[in-house]
């Protein structure tokens, strides 16, 4: 499967539409056992709060397999961005609709604390009827499947390009694809990569070590990773060499820092020398 166009590319896919269809089907199968759940001890209300992950996600995952014409990491960084705002209110809306299934409506009365709450439908309560918890149902499924899938970007996706198609990982990141510089850019690909995991993954561990009441082990892995990071952005900055004439279009903004190879590539250009 191949497509060429950049929105065909990112919307039209037909597995995760499938999904969608799918996710909402199991919504409405679900829907009167969510509706008795009043403790949220369940976890299929995650279905009708966070469905829209399940289509994403697969989205984001099917680059690595699916071709493309073009880089596929950009592909995945597209629909993390994109479907999310189209999946997330279609599936954020079938799970309100489903409310209207004969029934819901008295079980979820029927079970609802003596002050009104309910853990999937609490901002309802009080007959404010099936379309209160509708923006609160919305959102959930537009942001959180753009977070799973910033994190399958990150924690997948790239890693999966860079180790073992670190070409299309070279090209997408508008880097020299000749042969002359193709292992130092792939080596630098490779470095990245761990350096985008680590970015997220290190404060997330600093927060959570912080909440477990272990803050100074927390400071010394923050410190640990400000030195690791440095010397690990100095490498990529040792091995990465531009693209020189597709970065040439770029507004200035967009161009990136220059890298050591640039610099040194600049110098001999400039004596008249043969700068490969």
């Amino acid at each position: 499967m191949r497509a060429k166009s950049p929105w065909r590319r990112i919307l039209f896919t037909p597995v995760p539409w499938l999904l969608v269809v799918a996710v909402a089907v199991v919504q409405w199968i679900v829907i009167d056992d969510v509706a008795a759940d009043v403790d949220g001890d369940s976890p299929l209300g995650y279905l009708l709060m966070f469905g829209s992950v399940i289509p994403v996600s697969w989205a984001v995952l099917e680059t690595m397999w699916v071709r493309f014409d073009g880089p596929r990491p950009l592909v995945a960084l597209g629909r993390t961005l994109v479907l999310p705002l189209i999946m997330g209110p279609v599936v954020g809306l079938t799970a309100v609709l489903v409310r209207y299934r004969p029934g819901v409506e008295d079980t979820i009365e029927a079970v609802r604390r003596p002050d009104g709450w309910h853990y999937w439908f609490d901002a309802s309560r009080g007959g404010g009827g099936i379309w209160s918890d509708a923006a609160l149902v919305v959102l959930a499924n537009t942001f959180m499947p753009m977070l799973a899938g910033l994190g399958l970007v990150v924690f997948v996706v790239l890693p999966w390009f860079a180790f073992f198609r670190p070409a299309e990982f070279v090209e997408a990141n508008m880097m020299d694809t000749s042969p002359a510089h193709a292992a130092a850019n792939a080596a630098g690909a490779r470095v990245l990569s761990v350096i985008l995991m680590l970015t997220f993954a290190v404060p997330t561990a600093i927060v959570w070590l912080s909440n477990e009441g272990r803050t100074g082990l927390g400071w010394l892995l923050g410190i640990t990773m400000v030195v690791v990071g440095i010397a690990l952005t100095r490498f990529v900055l040792s091995r990465q060499v531009p693209d020189h004439v597709r970065r040439a279009d770029l507004p200035q903004w967009a161009k990136g820092i220059r890298t050591v190879r640039h610099e040194a590539e600049q110098e001999r250009r400039a004596e008249g020398r043969d700068p490969s």
